[in-house]
This record gives C-alpha cells, sequence and structure tokens, in this order.
C-alpha cells in the first residue's frame, strides 16, 4: 500500500493506495507538517483498518513536504514534484488521456498534463481562495468561507459590476451586455455586504476563468480543462468560470475527489515508478 499526502499550509490531506485503487482518504489540519503528517496517517489507517506495517512509502507533497526528512513513523519518505502531482492527479482523477489541469488553492496554477508524456507548467495567476478571503476581510471584515459564499449566494451584482450593456448599451464582440465590463466598477451606496461577498467571488471566478480559457485554448485543450483543488468545490466559483468559459467556447468539469489531487497524483507517481524502499 503507497499513502499520498498533500502538506498543504492548512489541511493535509492523505490518500491510500492499493494497486491504482484508491481505497481511503482523510483530511486534517495541518499544525507542524510531521505531526500532521503523523495524525493523517493514522486517521487513514484507522479508516481503511489496515496496520502501519502495510505502508510501503509516503509519497508526498505540497508546501509542508520539506520539512519531512527521510521517513515519519519509520515509513520512508519519497518526495515528489507538487507540479507533477497536479498533473498526474488530474489525470488520474478525469480519466483522460491529456488535459489542463487548473489547480484552484490560495492562489491557481495550470499544469498541462499528457499521459505517458510531458507534464509542464505553464503559469497561473495569484487570484484564487486567499483573494476571496483577504478581499472579504479588507472590505466586510469577514473570513469564514462558508459564510461568505452563503452571503454571496444572495447578493445583487448590480450593485457592485458594471456590465457591457451598462457601457455599450449592447453586446460587444463575443461578450454578452450582461457580462461583466468591470468588477466593482459600479459600487452603489445601498450595495450591502451580501452584494460585496458576490462581487468578491464574481472577480475571482472570472479571473480565473478568462486564465484557464486563453491557456487552454493557446494548448489546443479546450474540451479537455480540469479543475481541482479546494476552491474548485465551491458552486458559485465553478458557475463563475464555466460561464466564462462558454465564451470562449471551452468546457471545464470537476472530477470526484477534486480536493485530493495531489495526494493522488504524488501516490500515483511513486506506484508508476515501482518505488523500492
Amino acid at each position: 500500500m503507497i499513502v499520498g499526502v498533500d502538506v498543504g499550509g492548512s489541511f493535509t490531506k492523505a490518500v491510500a493506495l492499493e494497486g491504482s485503487n484508491v481505497i481511503g482518504l482523510c483530511t486534517v489540519l495541518t499544525t507542524e507538517p510531521v505531526a500532521a503528517v503523523s495524525g493523517a496517517l493514522g486517521k487513514l489507517l484507522s479508516q481503511v483498518e489496515r496496520p502501519l506495517r502495510e505502508v510501503e512509502v509516503l509519497a508526498v507533497s505540497g508546501a509542508g513536504a520539506r520539512f519531512l526528512g527521510k521517513s515519519v513513523l519509520d515509513i520512508p519518505v519519497a518526495e515528489v514534484d507538487e507540479i507533477e502531482a497536479i498533473g498526474i492527479g488530474g489525470l488520474t482523477l478525469s480519466g483522460r488521456d491529456r488535459a489542463l489541469v487548473a489547480s484552484l488553492g490560495t492562489g491557481t496554477a495550470l499544469v498541462v498534463a499528457h499521459r505517458n508524456s510531458t507534464i509542464q507548467h505553464i503559469g497561473g495567476t495569484g487570484v484564487g481562495g486567499g483573494t476571496i478571503r483577504g478581499l472579504a476581510q479588507l472590505i466586510i471584515r469577514r473570513q469564514n468561507f462558508e459564510v461568505l459564499e452563503e452571503l454571496a449566494s444572495k447578493g445583487d451584482l448590480r450593485k457592485v459590476d458594471l456590465t457591457v450593456g451598462d457601457i455599450a448599451g449592447r453586446s460587444v464582440g463575443i461578450i454578452p451586455a450582461e457580462a461583466t465590463a468591470s468588477n466593482f466598477g459600479n459600487i452603489s451606496e445601498e450595495a450591502e455586504e451580501k452584494d460585496l461577498a458576490a462581487g468578491i467571488f464574481n472577480l475571482v471566478g472570472e479571473v480565473i476563468g478568462v486564465v484557464v480559457s486563453l491557456a487552454a485554448k493557446a494548448y489546443g485543450l479546450e474540451k479537455d480543462v480540469v479543475l481541482v483543488g479546494r476552491l474548485a468545490g465551491s458552486k458559485l466559483i465553478f458557475e463563475r468560470i464555466s460561464e466564462v468559459c462558454r465564451l470562449f467556447k471551452v468546457s471545464v468539469m470537476v472530477p470526484e475527489n477534486y480536493d485530493y489531487c495531489v495526494a493522488i497524483g504524488a501516490a500515483e507517481y511513486i506506484r508508476r515508478r515501482r518505488f523500492k524502499p
């Protein structure tokens, strides 16, 4: 059994891989990296009812992977480059042979992946979940993501954003009249917390959508965009990204277990190379 671990800044995610099958997964808060990995491993093994001795290797990736050393609980540690893990994880989760994998976390990373070939980090944007929390704290003094999303779902973007129709009176090129011309370009004195939250989610979703669309078209992957990472699970963000991508004739999907992409990719990377501890 190989255990893949994504040691993130806020959460540590672990998956148990037996052959090519995922038999268990779990998430714990990241405190100190070694403690977080140990805790995740214990929780995972309890879930799948397997003893520690059956774990052949810990395939680790993410921001905290470099702090783990050569072993944890006497299990050998193999560090996997996060870009490799994102690419392999995105292909594994989606079942595709090629894809633009967009990892939506604190920021957004874009990875072009081809099965049995190259995995390339092509860039991304600093706009992501961290942007939502930061702007929300600055503007409405809130940071809890679930609360913010609930507020945003009830907001009115007409009190925040300027549309193409507001400026031109009609559609312009491929952009319909109701599309955003300027995020936060039409702030009303009547705007409430829910409207401002809606504006923040709209800004982040649209920026990611444009970046993803242009990258997909540049690499000929318009029908093969896979969204992963914690932010991909936000209904509002997915809707905004999808709406923007449709304008560019780009389709996107969020696979099952999207938040475990890096952990699954790290484990699969090691499995394919038949790591020997």
